[in-house]
């Protein structure tokens, strides 16, 4: 539970085999990749000198960084379009991946087929093409049906051009008004609804003219087939012959590329699979160090993964690669261990809540349990509801478990399930309080307490804080912070006499005793001075990190930041008991309003609308709020977040080979809800 613990795993092999060993690292998908050349050149980098190291101990002096780059738009413009062209889901799957195949030797076979496949298909667009001209010929050819010239002599002619136009009846009776300024015979051919369909011819010198008068009416230029003769009738029946006959083409053609389909799917599937493969290899490229000979390679590894990554390696490659293994305390200055966190189911959809403000550093202790069980507390406390937490809990349900968004999910079902709960000590249903007994309280039957007791919450979740910070500075063995700090068990001990000084005078109208006075005078000035303190506790050589009048005007200003930040974050809890109040009253506006109504259903229905709108709106409100307090009244204590996450390199969305039926698959998933139900209660 934590962060989980690292080792640093080295691979040094054959050139030659530099693909097929980022395949299986890729494949293995636990290793971090850093940077070859800063291991290498890291002082307390490690060689031992062997039989079987001597030519990694030649190489070390020459290496350089990977710097080629292959460029794969090519191949990707190949399997896209074959996979859009036969309807193919692009997705990764593990039973296509693997190191023993040589890549390049695979997209030239897919080449061969794309170009015997794209030349089928150019083929048949042509020839639909084709068909769709010969339509809009006969299209236009149905109009001249009545006449009997020769439709070939008609669109052949040297001297004269021929022209079928529709235009507007508006725009016909315009032309005819015009006929004497028209340098054309212009006659009617046809009607067609709003439309008239003319004919003109006109000298070829004075076709432009022609033109621009017609371009004035808005006209349509009506296609007309060339290379055809006899009467349009005629024409129209050997359009249709020829059309027919592209058809027929077109189907053998289509034939052809379900043949394509059948027999090479997978190898286009394949071809996804291999191309975003080959694609992850060369980005980790960039990280290698190689050499005449050799390349090394280096990443964090997780402990509980490093057996498996070895063994995969010494298996596939034998005496062919040197696996290196080494403790993440030399791993030199430089190289910042990441962070993968490890924690128990319930807790584990507020890792991403947490990352929303930082990943917590490898050293660092991780704060994702103790916010989850505070910000489950938190939200509970402001938005107790037995009814509504149940939906929030079931809706939660649904995304992590059907709808696969288990960070979202796994939230919302947490923080509904700690709704209900609450709920229950309120005794609130859907915002009634008439329904059920309380457990322990009503709210608005008690609100003094409810305040009072939500700033004691506040007190102890602060104090919490401290405790973690004085903890984190423990194991990073940072003195300065830990014992002298702000934050740190001086800030503690001021806090809790401050809290004991506010409250003493409080209950029994005394003044504040000096004892305590002194007390937290010198706390103030231990945090004052902690730097140069801890310097002589170190034995350090300098004081002070940087100039003193720097540091004492910067402490200065922190130690009145600390005077009010620690009563503004203390006052700052009484919004949970303020929002547990608002809760019931928002409810209580609802009901009044459902009373002024005539009608039951009227009644029913704008409490049914209140409820959506608390769920919605209130529920948003809280979620934000309990978030605002765990960063800036908790987090700003204890944790830093300047870790460094852990992104192994992997193929995302991996399809398995191999999948289970329907039937099993939501029976599965019916089992977890339940276990998962069972186990957060």
């Amino acid at each position: 539970m934590g962060v989980e613990k690292m080792k640093i795993v080295g691979v040094i092999g054959k050139n030659a085999l530099l693909s097929r060993v980022l395949r299986l690292v890729v494949l293995n998908g636990s290793m971090h990749m850093i940077n070859a050349l800063v291991r290498v050149n890291s002082s307390d980098f490690f060689l031992p000198p062997s039989e079987k190291n001597i030519e990694a101990l030649e190489e070390l002096p020459f290496l350089k960084p990977y710097s080629s780059k292959r460029d794969f738009s090519h191949d990707e413009e190949v399997v896209t379009s074959l996979l859009k062209l036969f309807g193919l889901k692009p997705q990764v799957r593990l039973e296509h991946l693997g190191q023993d195949y040589d890549y390049d030797d695979f997209m030239k076979q897919l080449l061969d087929i794309y170009e015997k496949v794209h030349s089928t298909d150019d083929e048949i667009n042509e020839r639909m093409r084709s068909i769709e001209k010969k339509r809009e010929y006969i299209d236009s050819l149905k109009y001249l049906t009545k006449y009997s010239f020769d439709i070939g002599r008609l669109t052949d002619m040297k001297y004269l051009a021929f022209r079928l136009l529709k235009i507007s009846r508006e725009n016909y009776d315009k032309l005819k008004k015009n006929y004497e300024n028209i340098p054309a015979v212009v006659i009617k051919v046809a009607v067609e609804g709003k439309y008239v369909i003319v004919a003109s011819i006109t000298p070829v010198s004075l076709e432009e003219t022609v033109e621009k008068i017609f371009s004035s009416l808005n006209h349509t230029l009506l296609p007309m087939p060339t290379g055809y003769s006899g009467t349009a009738a005629k024409v129209m029946e050997d359009l249709t012959n020829s059309i027919d006959e592209d058809q027929k083409v077109i189907d053998t053609l289509k034939k052809s590329l379900e043949d394509y389909r059948i027999k090479y799917a997978k190898e286009f599937e394949k071809g996804f699979s291999r191309l975003e493969m080959e694609k992850k290899v060369e980005e980790l490229k960039s990280d290698l160090a190689v050499g005449d000979k050799l390349f090394f390679m280096f990443g964090f590894v997780p402990v509980s993964s490093v057996s498996d990554l070895k063994g995969e390696l010494e298996s596939q490659f034998k005496e062919d690669v040197i696996v290196l293994v080494d403790d993440i305390n030399n791993s030199g200055p430089g190289i910042t261990p990441p962070t993968k966190l490890s924690n128990a189911k319930l807790f584990r959809p507020f890792e991403t809540l947490v990352k929303m403000y930082g990943t917590p550093a490898y050293n660092e202790k991780d704060p994702t349990v103790f916010f989850g069980l505070t910000y489950m507390l938190l939200f509970g406390a402001m938005f107790g509801d037995v009814g509504q937490g149940l939906i929030l809990l079931l809706s939660g349900l649904v995304l992590e478990f059907f709808m696969k968004r288990t960070s979202m999910g796994g939230v919302l079902s947490r923080i509904g399930l700690s709704s209900t709960i609450f709920g229950f000590i309120y005794g609130s249903v859907f915002g009634s309080e008439e329904i059920i007994p309380p457990l322990i309280i009503r709210p608005m039957a008690n609100i003094n307490y409810m305040l009072v007791a939500a700033v004691v919450f506040g007190i102890v979740l602060i104090i919490g804080g401290y405790i973690y910070n004085i903890m984190n500075s423990g194991m990073e063995r940072n003195v300065e912070e830990g014992l002298f700090g702000r934050n740190g068990a001086a800030g503690l001990a001021f806090y809790l006499i401050l809290l004991y000084a506010v409250s003493h005078t409080a209950l029994t109208n005394s003044g504040i005793s000096p004892a305590l006075v002194y007390a937290m005078a010198g706390l103030l000035l231990l945090m004052v001075f902690k730097q140069p303190l801890a310097s002589r506790l170190a034995h350090a050589d300098k004081l002070y990190r940087e100039s003193p009048a720097d540091y004492y005007i910067e402490e200065g200003f922190g130690v009145i930041e600390t005077l009010l930040s620690m009563m503004s974050n203390t006052i700052s809890f009484i919004r949970v008991g303020a929002f547990a109040l608002n809760h019931v009253g928002l409810y209580i506006a609802f009901a009044t309003m459902g009373d002024m109504m005539g009608a039951a259903w009227e009644d029913i229905a704008v409490l049914v609308i209140g409820n959506v709108i608390i769920i919605g709106l209130e529920g948003l409100i809280v979620f934000i709020q309990a978030l605002r307090l765990e960063y800036y009244e908790l987090f700003t204590k204890y944790f830093r977040g300047d870790g460094v996450e852990y992104l192994p390199a992997k193929l995302k969305g991996i399809t398995p080979a191999t999948g289970r039926p329907g039937f099993f698959y939501n029976r599965r998933i019916s089992r977890e809800i339940g276990m998962h139900i069972f186990a957060t209660l």
